[in-house]
């Protein structure tokens, strides 16, 4: 209500005191009647703007949830606090946000299909908190297999892949297919592109009957 009261004294007032300032014939009480007016009009509005504003406790601070919330539901890490042991963490996969960073293959293994390659299975350490998502990329040169190996979903290596990792035995994997297959040869050589060390090759899955 009261700013619709303070909107249409602009709306009328205002033409009315510019008039009796500007204009002729008007005596000093009159100009300065119509100067106060405008100046009370100026600090009106004013006003409403910091009585609409609301306080800046309430701005940042958010209201507090009730204790029955699900926010507050019982979680394995805060029973290990109310009973004032901390559970040993286990390697598992988890869905939390990842940093991207680089990681250090253990071991390779290929799957052939007949004379080609059309499988690779990265290995390495996993950690208590396993990222649920890491990135490989390929880089075969002849015999050797320059491989990038990174937590997260990295995309600064052409032709890079995010894929699922799995977790067993303390070792953490991931299967890229590939495609086209690569070329029969000998004996392949799996090199960690990052450091320049070759990785150990596993066994490689022998071609299914008939291919």
């Amino acid at each position: 209500m009261f700013a619709f009261v303070l909107g249409l004294s602009w709306l009328i007032l205002t033409p009315v005191c510019v008039w009796l300032l500007f204009g002729r014939g008007h005596r000093g009480l009159a100009r300065g009647a119509a100067a106060l007016t405008l100046a009370g009009l100026q600090a009106g509005t004013l006003l409403m703007g910091f009585l609409e504003e609301p306080p800046a406790s309430m701005a940042s601070h958010p209201l507090a949830r009730p204790a029955g919330s699900p926010s507050h539901a019982a979680s394995p890490s805060h029973a290990a606090s109310r009973d004032g042991a901390a559970a040993t963490p286990l390697a598992s996969v988890t869905a939390r946000p990842c940093a991207i960073h680089a990681l250090t293959p253990g071991s390779v293994r290929l799957s052939r299909r007949g004379t080609e390659v059309d499988g690779m299975t990265v290995y390495w350490a996993a950690t208590p908190h396993e990222c649920g998502t890491a990135s490989v990329a390929l880089r075969p040169a002849g015999r050797r297999l320059r491989i990038w190996l990174e937590e997260g979903i990295a995309e600064h290596h052409e032709g890079a892949h995010a894929l699922p990792v799995t977790v067993a035995g303390g070792q953490a994997s991931l299967d890229l297919q590939l495609s086209p297959p690569l070329r029969p040869r000998p004996h392949y050589v799996a090199i960690d592109a990052r450091t320049g060390h070759r990785i150990p090759l596993k066994p490689g899955i022998p071609a299914s009957p008939g291919t």
